[in-house]
C-alpha cells in the first residue's frame, strides 16, 4: 500500500468504527491549529471544524461528541449547544472556502466538494466567542 492509500484506509476504518475519522493540522507560524471531521458528510450532514490552538484531547472530546449527537439525530447542529461543559459551543456555518483552506482531507476522500462545514466556537473563559467584541486573543479564532 502507498502512504496515501494507507491514509484513506485509516480513515475508512475510523468511519466504520465510530461514524467519522477526525482530521488535526497543528499550528504553523501564525496560523492556528485546526481539527476537523470527515465522514458526517456520507450521512447527508456537514463536515465539523475547529479552529484553535486547544489541546489534541479537548478537539477530539468536542468534534466527536457534536458529530455522535448529531448523526443520532440525523440533522445538522445549530446555534448553541449544550455539551455539558462550563459554558456550550456554537456552530455556524462556515464559508464554502472553508473547504478548500480546512477541510480538504474531506474532500479528497468524498471525491467532491458538495458537503457542507460547520464551524464549532468555544469561547473564552468570560463566555464571550470568537468574532465577539472582547473575545480574548487565544480564543479569537478566524470564523471561516
Amino acid at each position: 500500500m502507498t502512504p496515501a492509500q494507507d491514509i484513506y484506509a485509516a480513515i475508512e476504518r475510523n468511519i466504520a468504527r465510530s461514524g467519522q475519522h477526525l482530521f488535526l493540522v497543528f499550528a504553523e507560524r501564525d496560523a492556528p491549529a485546526f481539527a476537523y471531521t470527515i465522514g458526517n458528510a456520507l450521512h447527508g450532514l456537514p463536515e465539523l471544524l475547529l479552529i484553535g490552538n486547544y489541546s489534541p484531547q479537548i478537539a477530539a472530546s468536542v468534534l466527536n461528541d457534536l458529530g455522535q449527537r448529531m448523526r443520532h439525530s440525523g440533522r445538522p447542529l445549530e446555534g448553541e449547544v449544550d455539551i455539558d461543559a462550563h459554558y456550550p459551543v456554537r456552530v455556524r456555518h462556515a464559508a464554502p472556502e472553508a473547504r478548500q483552506h480546512y477541510t480538504l482531507q474531506a474532500g479528497r476522500y468524498l471525491r467532491h466538494e458538495e458537503y457542507d462545514v460547520l464551524q464549532v466556537l468555544l469561547c473564552d473563559p468570560d463566555g464571550i466567542y470568537p468574532g465577539e467584541q472582547g473575545c480574548k486573543p487565544g480564543y479569537d479564532v478566524p470564523l471561516a
